[in-house]
């Protein structure tokens, strides 16, 4: 229910904003491994995300007029944040910066004229963008994390998210390995279980590479009596996929950029993710795959020749996964595909995915904001696609 109150949220800003001046499209660079972010920056966002972390569960805390002030400056804060993501050649963020700033700002227009629930879902939003920027790029782990969360009151699986988010991954899968294999009975602790699971996950896969990592998560899930028959048949999926992983012997760190865009193409060629316009969770996994490969296939030659279909086959890929902040970068990824490809057959292909996917999630044009509409019929203009 949190994704979607997200998702509803979420989807009132209009994508479709130019490309930033000097980065081509959705993907840019960082500096790599030895080059993360100034530690003014990493304080400030992780000073403010501290202080709001304890009151994003909570929308009675979210609107006590005692927490107003201290809420009202920590979002302050990371509106005017300035995220420095480089452009050299190594990293795969460019214009998230742009779109994290943009939700903050929303977030904080929100919250100040009294829409405390919709700024609290936009800044649980923001978290996920954080952590689906953090788990790709290459940069060092924010290690003053362990240290703040201490004083924090969460739970153990909001411990482990938080964890995550500022890429303390061992110590999120040292919680994730306790919590996912503790049994429970309320059916709402198994959807949360289910929730994190996905989680832990994207780090199982686009972390740490590892099929026997992904099973072991996912089997403690399968022993629970009770579950849902779409969860357990999900949970069956993802753990035959892994195993079909494992067994492939396919390692990220062994291989070119064409052979990874050549592997994620096969992956969601086989999950017919390019004919079906909702969400895939039966697949959750393979596309978590292919997303890892497209990405490391980016910033290992960021201009190459498998960029055009690596953005189109990105896009794809996010639109199956379908998570709060995803349709965003669903449109970033097709957007970057239609303006340096304008005219040519792959721009129509990303620009009739980029019109499925807009008209499946708005369903009328009555409901679709103007400022996304006149995006859209900017973007298929420029890809030849007709917007009847």
């Amino acid at each position: 229910m949190l994704a979607l109150l997200c998702v509803t949220v979420l989807l009132g800003a209009a994508p479709g904003t130019p490309p930033i001046p000097g980065a081509r499209g959705a993907h840019g660079a960082s500096s790599g491994a030895d080059h993360g972010p100034p530690r003014a920056v990493v304080s400030q966002g992780l000073g403010s995300v501290s202080t709001l972390a304890p009151w994003l569960s909570s929308p009675v805390a979210f609107r006590d007029a005692k927490n107003r002030a201290a809420i009202s400056h920590a979002l302050h804060t990371l509106a005017n944040l300035r995220h420095p993501f480089f452009r050299e050649p190594g990293s795969s963020s460019t214009g998230v910066g742009e779109l994290f700033g943009r939700q903050a700002a929303r977030a904080q227009a929100d919250f100040a004229s009294g829409h405390t629930e919709s700024a609290r879902f936009r800044v649980q939003a923001l978290t996920q963008l954080c952590l689906g920027c953090h788990l790709r790029e290459p940069s060092r782990d924010f290690v003053d994390a362990a240290k703040v969360v201490e004083g924090l009151q969460l739970t153990a699986l909001q411990r482990a998210h938080y964890y995550a988010t500022m890429r303390q991954f061992d110590l999120a899968l040292g919680v994730w390995a306790v919590e996912l294999a503790r049994p429970v009975k309320l059916e709402s602790e198994q959807f949360e279980q289910l929730e994190a699971l996905r989680l832990a996950l994207r780090v199982a896969v686009r972390v740490k590479d590892s099929a026997p990592l992904a099973q072991r998560l996912i089997a403690p899930q399968l022993e629970r009596a009770g579950l849902p028959g779409f969860a357990l048949r999900e949970l069956q999926s993802w753990q035959a996929a892994a195993e079909g992983w494992e067994a492939e012997h396919f390692v990220l760190s062994e291989r070119t950029p064409a052979a990874l865009v050549a592997r994620a193409a096969s992956l969601v060629k086989a999950t017919e993710a390019q004919t079906h316009v909702a969400a895939m969770p039966e697949h959750f996994l393979s596309l978590l795959r292919a997303a890892s490969y497209l990405d490391e296939a980016m910033r290992q030659d960021p201009e190459g020749p498998g960029r055009g279909q690596a953005l189109y086959l990105l896009g794809v890929v996010h639109a199956s996964i379908s998570e709060s902040p995803l349709w965003q970068l669903e449109w970033m990824y097709f957007e970057a595909c239609i303006r340096e490809n304008a005219g040519l057959p792959l721009a129509r292909a990303c620009g009739e995915r980029l019109q499925d996917r807009t008209w499946f999630i708005w369903r009328t044009g009555a409901d679709m904001p103007a400022s996304t509409a006149g995006a859209l019929k900017e973007l298929l203009v420029l890809a030849k696609v007709s917007s009847n």
